[in-house]
């Protein structure tokens, strides 16, 4: 029963992949270049993630809300996610350039347009309040919908197969959502990353804080970077410095999570045992992976974003 339960999880984010599909064709949800579309944006979110999602979860019973990883954590994982944040923002700039460099975009990413499930951020003003606006529904916002769907209740269903698993399943799905072919490499790299800091803190607010530092980053900075990095005489000192800053970073942030899991093993913190509910005993983490990855609903998400890539 576990096993057929377990198919199921990915009809979830089907539904929220397939409103958003559906919402490129109601204008009243579709992003416009008025003051409305912070609302619209709002409404968007609502009912494409989170209103499915708490749906899904008093379905799964009254104690289902304990189970998803809303806890704090102390400054000790702080500087774990300073690094992380650094990791985030190097390694999907160092993928998307080689994606570049190897032919496969035409350059997409060097451009000054924010996207965001396919869809170009409207221009809605320039001032000290739309800016505001700007940054909490369309930075702060996506981060909080999509790790409450994604790091929170999806983690905690695949969990059962063990981190690696859950991580790389969770990435996959969370890589759909862009809608483009493209931005898939990047996303998922992205997503694994997440997918690890919940590992490491088993808080879904780390990977929140990871996300937003990222959504900010993409939205008020990085077309300054991919700017500098058009001009050809200041490429290959880019790339040196973003190896150098990729290699740091992420030997800092291995390193504090080796010492957030160390410190959690001398404090005699159980680690979390993935046991089958019906046998009792350790899965099979291949099979299971396999047969999770392969599933009918799994695979139907995969499908609708195929349909995506090639409707656009």
């Amino acid at each position: 029963m576990q096993n057929k339960s377990r198919h199921l999880i990915p009809l979830l984010p089907m539904f929220s992949f397939l409103f958003l599909i559906l919402s490129d064709y109601i204008d009243t949800l579709r992003p416009t270049n008025s003051r409305d579309a912070y609302l619209s944006f709002v409404i968007l979110q609502l009912l494409a993630f989170v209103l499915p999602a708490i749906f899904f979860c008093k379905a799964k019973g009254e104690n289902y809300i304990f189970r998803l990883k809303f806890r704090l954590f102390g400054l000790e994982k702080a500087v774990f996610l300073i690094f992380a944040v650094l990791v985030m923002v190097t390694s999907v700039t160092a993928v998307e350039l080689l994606l570049r460099n190897f032919g496969i975009t035409d350059g997409i990413y060097a451009h000054s347009e924010y996207m965001i499930y396919g869809h170009p951020l409207p221009q809605v003003g320039q001032n000290v309040y739309d800016s505001l606006y700007t940054m909490i529904v369309f930075a702060i916002l996506p981060a909080l919908t999509e790790e409450f769907l994604f790091r929170s209740v999806l983690y905690t269903e695949y969990e059962s197969l063990g981190a690696p698993a859950t991580i790389i399943l969770t990435a996959l799905l969370y890589s759909l959502f862009d809608k483009s072919a493209v931005a898939f490499i990047p996303s998922f790299f992205g997503g694994l990353l997440l997918g690890f800091s919940v590992y490491v803190t088993q808080s879904v607010f780390a990977p929140l804080i990871i996300h937003i530092f990222y959504n900010l980053y993409s939205l008020f900075f990085e077309e300054y970077i991919w700017a500098f990095i058009a001009k050809p005489e200041n490429e290959i000192f880019f790339i040196f410095i973003l190896i150098t800053l990729l290699l740091i970073s992420a030997v800092m942030m291995l390193s504090q999570a080796e010492r957030v899991l160390y410190d959690k093993g001398i404090r005699g913190e159980p680690l979390p045992r993935y046991l089958d509910q019906k046998t009792g005993k350790i899965p099979h983490a291949f099979k299971s992976f396999l047969l999770a990855l392969f599933s009918p609903a799994y695979i139907g998400c995969f499908v609708l974003f195929f349909l995506c890539v090639v409707r656009m």
